[in-house]
Protein backbone atom coordinates (compact mmCIF):
# COMPACT_ATOMS: atom_id res chain seq x y z
CA UNK A 1 0.00 0.00 0.00
CA UNK A 2 2.91 2.34 0.84
CA UNK A 3 4.13 1.75 -3.01
CA UNK A 4 0.54 2.92 -3.82
CA UNK A 5 0.61 6.03 -2.08
CA UNK A 6 3.84 6.89 -3.56
CA UNK A 7 2.39 6.31 -6.85
CA UNK A 8 -0.38 8.66 -6.35
CA UNK A 9 1.61 11.37 -4.77
CA UNK A 10 3.60 11.60 -7.58
CA UNK A 11 0.87 11.44 -10.00
CA UNK A 12 -0.91 14.14 -8.31
CA UNK A 13 2.12 17.05 -8.33
CA UNK A 14 3.13 16.29 -11.47
CA UNK A 15 0.81 14.30 -13.62
CA UNK A 16 -2.28 16.71 -12.84
CA UNK A 17 -1.34 19.34 -10.32
CA UNK A 18 -3.95 20.90 -8.74
CA UNK A 19 -5.19 21.70 -5.59
CA UNK A 20 -8.32 20.15 -4.17
CA UNK A 21 -9.32 16.36 -4.40
CA UNK A 22 -7.75 13.06 -6.22
CA UNK A 23 -9.08 10.43 -7.89
CA UNK A 24 -7.58 7.23 -6.87
CA UNK A 25 -7.49 5.84 -11.04
CA UNK A 26 -4.89 8.88 -11.23
CA UNK A 27 -2.89 6.00 -9.93
CA UNK A 28 -1.90 2.22 -10.94
CA UNK A 29 -3.64 0.01 -8.61
CA UNK A 30 -1.69 -1.91 -5.97
CA UNK A 31 -0.44 -5.28 -7.23
CA UNK A 32 -2.30 -7.82 -7.68
CA UNK A 33 -5.66 -6.46 -8.30
CA UNK A 34 -7.51 -7.97 -11.20
CA UNK A 35 -9.38 -5.15 -12.74
CA UNK A 36 -9.94 -1.55 -12.22
CA UNK A 37 -12.07 -0.98 -8.74
CA UNK A 38 -14.90 1.38 -8.26
CA UNK A 39 -14.01 4.90 -7.23
CA UNK A 40 -14.88 6.09 -3.65
CA UNK A 41 -18.05 7.73 -3.61
CA UNK A 42 -17.40 12.00 -3.75
CA UNK A 43 -20.23 14.15 -2.77
CA UNK A 44 -23.00 14.97 -5.38
CA UNK A 45 -22.36 17.30 -8.17
CA UNK A 46 -25.07 19.70 -9.41
CA UNK A 47 -26.06 18.82 -13.35
CA UNK A 48 -25.42 22.63 -14.20
CA UNK A 49 -21.75 22.76 -12.22
CA UNK A 50 -20.06 23.84 -15.47
CA UNK A 51 -22.54 26.35 -16.44
CA UNK A 52 -22.67 27.72 -13.10
CA UNK A 53 -19.04 28.78 -13.22
CA UNK A 54 -19.31 30.62 -16.39
CA UNK A 55 -17.56 34.27 -16.18
CA UNK A 56 -15.47 36.92 -17.64
CA UNK A 57 -12.00 36.51 -18.55
CA UNK A 58 -9.02 37.97 -20.24
CA UNK A 59 -6.37 36.34 -21.76
CA UNK A 60 -2.76 36.10 -21.29
CA UNK A 61 0.48 35.14 -23.53
CA UNK A 62 2.74 33.25 -20.67
CA UNK A 63 6.00 34.56 -22.25
CA UNK A 64 6.30 38.05 -22.00
CA UNK A 65 2.99 38.87 -20.30
CA UNK A 66 0.87 40.39 -22.58
CA UNK A 67 -3.05 40.47 -21.84
CA UNK A 68 -5.34 39.39 -24.93
CA UNK A 69 -8.78 40.13 -25.21
CA UNK A 70 -11.09 37.04 -24.85
CA UNK A 71 -11.58 37.03 -28.79
CA UNK A 72 -7.42 37.58 -30.15
CA UNK A 73 -6.74 34.73 -27.20
CA UNK A 74 -9.42 32.58 -28.85
CA UNK A 75 -8.55 34.13 -32.39
CA UNK A 76 -4.52 32.96 -31.52
CA UNK A 77 -5.68 29.14 -30.05
CA UNK A 78 -7.77 28.73 -33.88
CA UNK A 79 -3.82 29.27 -35.34
CA UNK A 80 -2.63 25.79 -33.47
CA UNK A 81 -3.27 22.37 -34.20
CA UNK A 82 -3.35 21.06 -30.88
CA UNK A 83 -4.98 22.80 -27.76
CA UNK A 84 -4.21 21.39 -24.60
CA UNK A 85 -6.37 22.72 -22.02
CA UNK A 86 -5.12 22.13 -18.31
CA UNK A 87 -7.95 20.74 -15.68
CA UNK A 88 -8.32 21.11 -12.13
CA UNK A 89 -10.55 18.06 -12.23
CA UNK A 90 -13.11 18.97 -9.11
CA UNK A 91 -13.10 22.46 -10.54
CA UNK A 92 -15.77 23.24 -12.13
CA UNK A 93 -14.37 26.94 -14.21
CA UNK A 94 -11.09 24.94 -15.65
CA UNK A 95 -14.06 22.65 -17.36
CA UNK A 96 -15.69 25.93 -18.26
CA UNK A 97 -12.90 27.41 -19.76
CA UNK A 98 -12.63 23.71 -21.89
CA UNK A 99 -15.97 24.43 -22.84
CA UNK A 100 -15.29 27.90 -24.19
CA UNK A 101 -12.38 26.88 -26.29
CA UNK A 102 -14.45 24.06 -27.78
CA UNK A 103 -17.32 25.80 -28.66
CA UNK A 104 -15.29 28.44 -30.03
CA UNK A 105 -12.85 26.43 -32.47
CA UNK A 106 -15.76 25.09 -33.51
CA UNK A 107 -17.47 28.00 -34.65
CA UNK A 108 -14.39 29.15 -36.18
CA UNK A 109 -14.22 25.83 -38.24
CA UNK A 110 -17.19 26.55 -40.17
CA UNK A 111 -15.01 29.93 -42.12
CA UNK A 112 -11.04 28.30 -41.91
CA UNK A 113 -12.23 24.42 -43.12
CA UNK A 114 -10.66 22.55 -40.11
CA UNK A 115 -11.71 19.45 -38.61
CA UNK A 116 -12.06 20.10 -34.82
CA UNK A 117 -11.74 17.39 -32.34
CA UNK A 118 -12.03 16.85 -28.98
CA UNK A 119 -10.21 14.94 -27.12
CA UNK A 120 -9.94 13.16 -23.37
CA UNK A 121 -8.05 11.87 -21.07
CA UNK A 122 -10.67 10.68 -19.12
CA UNK A 123 -11.09 7.27 -21.18
CA UNK A 124 -8.64 4.42 -22.31
CA UNK A 125 -8.68 4.01 -26.44
CA UNK A 126 -10.61 0.74 -26.02
CA UNK A 127 -13.81 2.52 -25.10
CA UNK A 128 -13.56 4.53 -28.10
CA UNK A 129 -16.65 2.11 -29.55
CA UNK A 130 -19.52 3.35 -27.17
CA UNK A 131 -18.15 6.92 -26.90
CA UNK A 132 -18.59 6.90 -30.96
CA UNK A 133 -22.25 5.45 -30.60
CA UNK A 134 -23.03 8.16 -27.81
CA UNK A 135 -22.03 10.71 -30.72
CA UNK A 136 -24.12 9.08 -32.88
CA UNK A 137 -27.02 9.08 -30.64
CA UNK A 138 -27.13 5.13 -30.48
CA UNK A 139 -26.49 5.37 -26.71
CA UNK A 140 -27.78 7.89 -24.08
CA UNK A 141 -25.70 9.19 -21.49
CA UNK A 142 -26.61 6.22 -19.08
CA UNK A 143 -25.68 3.98 -21.06
CA UNK A 144 -22.58 5.59 -22.61
CA UNK A 145 -21.29 5.75 -18.71
CA UNK A 146 -21.97 2.27 -18.30
CA UNK A 147 -20.58 0.97 -21.11
CA UNK A 148 -17.33 2.53 -21.47
CA UNK A 149 -17.08 2.16 -17.63
CA UNK A 150 -17.03 5.96 -16.39
CA UNK A 151 -17.04 5.11 -12.70
CA UNK A 152 -13.88 2.47 -12.91
CA UNK A 153 -12.28 4.47 -15.56
CA UNK A 154 -12.23 7.77 -14.72
CA UNK A 155 -14.42 8.31 -11.34
CA UNK A 156 -14.74 12.30 -11.67
CA UNK A 157 -18.67 13.05 -12.10
CA UNK A 158 -19.71 13.44 -15.49
CA UNK A 159 -21.28 16.55 -14.56
CA UNK A 160 -17.85 17.94 -15.28
CA UNK A 161 -17.91 16.85 -18.79
CA UNK A 162 -21.36 16.94 -20.01
CA UNK A 163 -21.42 20.49 -21.81
CA UNK A 164 -18.09 19.54 -23.34
CA UNK A 165 -19.54 16.55 -24.74
CA UNK A 166 -22.76 17.68 -25.61
CA UNK A 167 -21.38 20.39 -27.65
CA UNK A 168 -19.19 18.02 -29.58
CA UNK A 169 -22.32 15.49 -30.27
CA UNK A 170 -24.97 18.79 -31.23
CA UNK A 171 -22.17 19.96 -33.64
CA UNK A 172 -20.88 16.54 -35.13
CA UNK A 173 -17.10 16.68 -33.80
CA UNK A 174 -15.05 13.72 -33.38
CA UNK A 175 -14.08 12.93 -29.73
CA UNK A 176 -11.61 10.77 -29.29
CA UNK A 177 -10.16 8.30 -26.05
CA UNK A 178 -6.26 9.04 -25.88
CA UNK A 179 -4.96 7.32 -22.71
CA UNK A 180 -3.75 4.05 -21.69
CA UNK A 181 -5.51 1.20 -20.02
CA UNK A 182 -4.96 1.31 -16.19
CA UNK A 183 -3.53 -1.96 -15.79
CA UNK A 184 -0.84 -0.80 -18.16
CA UNK A 185 0.24 1.65 -16.11
CA UNK A 186 -0.01 -0.05 -13.24
CA UNK A 187 1.64 -2.85 -14.07
CA UNK A 188 4.86 -0.65 -14.94
CA UNK A 189 4.59 1.04 -11.97
CA UNK A 190 4.94 -2.27 -10.42
CA UNK A 191 6.98 -4.37 -12.28
CA UNK A 192 9.10 -1.53 -14.48
CA UNK A 193 9.11 -2.09 -18.28
CA UNK A 194 11.06 -5.12 -18.28
CA UNK A 195 8.55 -6.56 -16.11
CA UNK A 196 5.56 -6.77 -18.41
CA UNK A 197 4.36 -9.22 -21.04
CA UNK A 198 4.95 -9.49 -23.75
CA UNK A 199 1.36 -8.46 -24.79
CA UNK A 200 1.32 -5.45 -22.36
CA UNK A 201 4.58 -4.43 -24.35
CA UNK A 202 3.03 -4.44 -27.58
CA UNK A 203 0.55 -1.69 -25.97
CA UNK A 204 3.42 0.41 -25.28
CA UNK A 205 3.86 3.77 -27.31
CA UNK A 206 7.44 5.07 -28.63
CA UNK A 207 9.07 6.60 -24.72
CA UNK A 208 11.30 9.57 -23.86
CA UNK A 209 12.09 8.46 -20.28
CA UNK A 210 15.06 11.41 -20.64
CA UNK A 211 13.47 14.89 -20.54
CA UNK A 212 14.86 16.80 -17.79
CA UNK A 213 12.61 19.34 -17.12
CA UNK A 214 9.78 16.48 -17.18
CA UNK A 215 11.47 14.34 -14.56
CA UNK A 216 12.83 17.17 -12.24
CA UNK A 217 9.09 17.82 -11.59
CA UNK A 218 8.49 14.40 -10.65
CA UNK A 219 11.49 14.23 -8.63
CA UNK A 220 10.65 17.23 -6.28
CA UNK A 221 7.60 15.86 -5.54
CA UNK A 222 8.97 12.50 -4.49
CA UNK A 223 11.39 14.15 -2.42
CA UNK A 224 10.36 13.21 1.35
CA UNK A 225 8.40 9.84 0.30
CA UNK A 226 11.28 7.36 -0.06
CA UNK A 227 8.99 4.06 -0.06
CA UNK A 228 8.58 2.91 -3.66
CA UNK A 229 10.61 3.00 -6.57
CA UNK A 230 10.62 6.31 -8.49
CA UNK A 231 12.37 4.86 -11.64
CA UNK A 232 9.43 2.59 -12.10
CA UNK A 233 6.26 5.64 -11.05
CA UNK A 234 8.28 8.08 -13.56
CA UNK A 235 7.75 5.39 -16.02
CA UNK A 236 4.05 5.08 -15.78
CA UNK A 237 3.33 8.74 -16.04
CA UNK A 238 5.59 8.56 -19.06
CA UNK A 239 3.45 5.49 -20.86
CA UNK A 240 0.57 7.67 -19.61
CA UNK A 241 1.69 11.13 -21.71
CA UNK A 242 3.36 9.71 -24.35
CA UNK A 243 -0.24 7.36 -25.08
CA UNK A 244 -2.21 9.99 -24.92
CA UNK A 245 0.49 12.36 -27.40
CA UNK A 246 0.51 8.84 -29.87
CA UNK A 247 -3.10 8.95 -29.90
CA UNK A 248 -3.21 12.70 -30.82
CA UNK A 249 -0.79 12.99 -33.49
CA UNK A 250 -2.20 9.65 -35.08
CA UNK A 251 -5.74 11.62 -35.63
CA UNK A 252 -4.16 14.58 -36.30
CA UNK A 253 -1.55 12.89 -38.82
CA UNK A 254 -0.61 14.19 -42.79
CA UNK A 255 -3.70 15.66 -42.12
CA UNK A 256 -2.79 19.54 -40.95
CA UNK A 257 -3.82 21.88 -41.25
CA UNK A 258 -6.62 20.41 -41.76
CA UNK A 259 -7.54 19.21 -38.39
CA UNK A 260 -7.46 20.70 -34.90
CA UNK A 261 -7.16 18.85 -31.64
CA UNK A 262 -8.42 20.42 -27.97
CA UNK A 263 -6.94 17.90 -25.25
CA UNK A 264 -9.25 18.01 -22.19
CA UNK A 265 -6.44 16.53 -19.42
CA UNK A 266 -5.49 17.35 -16.64
CA UNK A 267 -2.97 20.82 -15.18
CA UNK A 268 0.54 18.51 -15.36
CA UNK A 269 -0.39 16.39 -18.64
CA UNK A 270 -1.00 19.68 -20.45
CA UNK A 271 2.27 21.73 -19.72
CA UNK A 272 4.49 22.37 -22.33
CA UNK A 273 7.04 19.45 -21.57
CA UNK A 274 4.27 16.45 -21.92
CA UNK A 275 1.98 16.01 -23.96
CA UNK A 276 2.49 18.88 -26.31
CA UNK A 277 6.09 18.74 -26.34
CA UNK A 278 5.42 14.76 -26.96
CA UNK A 279 3.11 15.39 -29.90
CA UNK A 280 5.67 17.68 -31.67
CA UNK A 281 7.93 14.77 -31.45
CA UNK A 282 5.51 13.05 -33.81
CA UNK A 283 4.03 15.36 -36.23
CA UNK A 284 4.96 18.94 -37.86
CA UNK A 285 2.06 20.31 -35.20
CA UNK A 286 1.87 23.49 -33.47
CA UNK A 287 0.83 22.03 -30.16
CA UNK A 288 0.38 25.16 -27.40
CA UNK A 289 -0.80 24.47 -24.28
CA UNK A 290 -3.85 26.27 -21.92
CA UNK A 291 -4.34 27.07 -18.07
CA UNK A 292 -7.00 28.83 -15.90
CA UNK A 293 -4.84 31.20 -13.85
CA UNK A 294 -4.63 29.77 -10.59
CA UNK A 295 -2.30 30.44 -6.94
CA UNK A 296 0.79 29.77 -8.84
CA UNK A 297 1.96 31.69 -11.93
CA UNK A 298 2.52 30.00 -15.07
CA UNK A 299 5.66 29.90 -16.62
CA UNK A 300 6.93 30.27 -19.54
CA UNK A 301 7.77 27.34 -21.10
CA UNK A 302 5.21 25.39 -19.32
CA UNK A 303 2.32 27.51 -20.25
CA UNK A 304 2.01 29.34 -23.58
CA UNK A 305 -1.36 31.28 -22.44
CA UNK A 306 -3.58 31.80 -19.33
CA UNK A 307 -7.40 32.37 -19.28
CA UNK A 308 -7.75 35.13 -16.06
CA UNK A 309 -11.22 35.04 -14.78
CA UNK A 310 -12.61 37.96 -12.75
Amino acid sequence: MRVALVVCLGLAFCACAHPGPRRAAEAPAPAGDPAPRAEPRRPPVAHDVVESAAGAFVGQRVDGGELLTPESLLDELSRADLICVGEEHGHARSHFAQWVVLGALAERSAMNGRTVALGLEMLPRAEQQPLDRYLSFELDEDALLREARWPQNWGWDFSFYRPQLELARHKGLPVLALNAPRELTRAVAHHGLDGLTREQKKQLPELDLADGDHRACFDGTMKGHPHGKPDLVYAAQVVWDETMAESAARWLGGRLPGRQLVVMAGSGHCRGDAIPKRVRRRAPARAVSVRVAGTEPAKAGEWDFVMVFE
